[in-house]
């Protein structure tokens, strides 16, 4: 309907006009009987024991209050669920920290509207209101947003009134979504739609992600693979609660699998899901927990909600949107060598991963491999793995700067020494101390001779960043497992970051270079450490 309307007296515009569609979906909801209450905000929360039975609201008509048998939270940042004091959890386990934020700038292309020009703009804790205000004003004077050349038929009309966020809060749900679930196969088979997604981290700080998401993308540069996952009812529900159900970016899910979960299509089948959940919970006089799953399916396969054609499994993207290959992970030793031979090895990597000790023997062996490329991205597959044996050659790599980027992903690959040094801590490597001290101290003592540069490594200064996190974060690895080095690792690490003139700058994906400064972030990171270890 939307697109009808688009040209008698609408402009036309990229997709679907997101105006025209808010419009639209008002209208919609009038006429079924739903009260607007606009330029409001959420109070209290109503709960007898575990159920909640109503929330209080303040709005242009003052106070109000609204029972309700069912109440979907789609605040995006679980309100309901904090104000019913529901367990809540947010970004990454180091510092806390979610995806970086974009301004969405609107303009007119040709008399057509154009709607997704945006950038990356930094980070921000958007539940502080003065914070979130001051992020719209610094993002907006960004000159990531100032054209070129300025023409007749292409107008800047404005930003978007609200921060493109990309990450919130979490609920503890009766079922949760992680990353470590997926990678073992762990999935619901009573799924009410189905995610897909690659895992759309737009940081570059990957040092500092967990293990089990840098084994994805740092590891076997898998970043861009793109894949399904079911989302189970119990994802919606807050555990322990009655009466509450979420829809949006707030389910059960944690920061490591939220970029695949995230994407508004998949948003958009959440709230459906959750809606038909209370529908049959109220139609039914039972707890929402208790909605039988078969009538609910029948029910989400009738909209295409859920859609089994949605179910494509894992693919590798081959020219960003439209080409894609579906694939399976490699079972066979031929297959996976024969994979690692080649210029795209991330998923003959994690084929390795997947079999683990079946084909450790075999990933030995290639080590010794003539062909550089099975000798060394078999040493990455056995330090996926957890093998020490791989150490001698992920040094080797190391030391030496190997700047191979493999083509697994269609972008965002991280080069085969990063990879080294990473799983370096991984093992947790006492013997690399001195080379890793060496590279942490020096990133730029290797210059950048390939001439790297990509949306990943937008200058040398995020080349030589790359360096010095990795090296950074395995020596802390090794710190963490071997007591007797913390005095010397706590040294290393105070001299470097703990220096009057310390700095480490990065931009962030899609910008013109805009300068952001990683140095606080460090030395949090690493002052929260030598608490940990009881050094002063």
């Amino acid at each position: 309907m939307a697109n009808e309307m688009q040209g008698s007296g609408y402009l036309n515009a990229v997709g679907i006009n997101p105006e025209l569609k808010k419009y639209l979906c008002e209208q919609e909801a009038v006429k079924n009987g739903v009260e607007i209450c606009y330029e409001s905000i959420l109070t209290g929360v109503y709960y007898e024991e575990n159920k909640v039975t109503g929330i209080q609201w303040f709005g242009i008509d003052g106070m109000k209050r609204a029972a309700g048998k069912v109440i979907i939270d789609c605040t995006a940042d679980a309100q309901v669920c904090s104000l019913a004091n529901c367990k809540l959890h947010s970004g990454r386990e180091i510092d806390g920290q979610g995806q970086p934020y974009s301004n969405v700038q609107i303009e007119l292309l040709n008399n057509q509207i154009e709607f997704y020009h945006f950038t990356d703009c930094g980070y921000i804790n958007h539940l502080d209101g003065k914070q979130y205000s001051d992020a719209h004003v610094h993002s907006a004077s960004l000159p990531n947003y100032l054209w070129d050349k300025y023409e007749e038929n292409r107008r800047m009309l404005g930003f978007a009134p609200l921060l493109g966020l990309r990450e919130g809060r979490f609920i503890e749900g009766e079922e949760n979504i992680t990353l470590e679930d997926y990678q073992n196969d762990k999935i619901s088979d009573k799924p009410l739609f189905y995610a897909y997604s690659n895992i759309d981290n737009h940081g570059k700080d990957v040092a500092f992600e967990s293990e089990m998401q840098q084994d994805w993308t740092v590891a076997a540069s898998l970043w861009g693979i793109n894949f399904s996952l079911p989302i189970p009812m119990g994802a919606l529900l807050p555990k322990g609660f009655e009466g509450i159900i979420t829809a949006g970016r707030c389910i059960a899910m944690n920061h490591d699998i939220a970029p695949c979960i995230r994407m508004r299509r998949s948003m958009q089948k959440c709230g459906e899901a959750a809606a038909l959940v209370a529908l049959l919970a109220i139609e039914k006089g039972i707890s929402l927990k208790e909605v039988p799953y078969v009538e609910l399916a029948t029910l989400l396969k009738e909209t295409k909600c859920l859609n089994e054609e949605n179910n494509v499994g894992t693919e590798e993207v081959i020219s960003h949107p439209h080409k894609i290959r579906i694939f399976k992970w490699m079972t066979s030793e031929e297959e996976i060598k024969n994979g690692l031979s080649t210029s795209k090895p991330g998923i003959a990597i994690w084929s390795a991963k997947r079999l683990g000790e079946k084909i450790k023997a075999d990933l030995k062996l290639w080590i010794s491999d003539n062909d550089e490329h099975i000798s060394r991205n078999s040493a990455l597959a056995l330090g996926l793995i957890g093998d020490v044996d791989a150490l001698p050659m992920l040094r080797h790599i190391a030391q030496e700067r190997d700047d191979f980027l493999p083509e697994t992903s269609r972008k965002f690959n991280q080069l085969r020494a990063h990879s080294a040094i990473y799983l370096i801590g991984k093992l947790k490597d006492r013997d690399s101390v001195t080379l890793l001290t060496d590279i942490f101290m020096h990133p730029e003592s290797w210059p950048n001779k390939n001439k790297i540069y990509n949306e990943f490594i937008y200058n040398d200064e995020e080349y030589y960043f790359q360096y010095f996190s990795q090296s950074m974060m395995a020596l802390i690895k090794i710190g963490d497992e071997h007591v007797d080095l913390r005095e010397e690792i706590s040294r290393i690490l105070k001299q470097r970051v703990f220096a009057g003139d310390f700095n480490v700058i990065i931009t962030f994906k899609g910008g013109k270079g805009e300068p952001y400064s990683h140095a606080n972030k460090i030395r949090k990171i690493v002052n929260s450490k030598l608490m940990e270890w009881k050094i002063k």
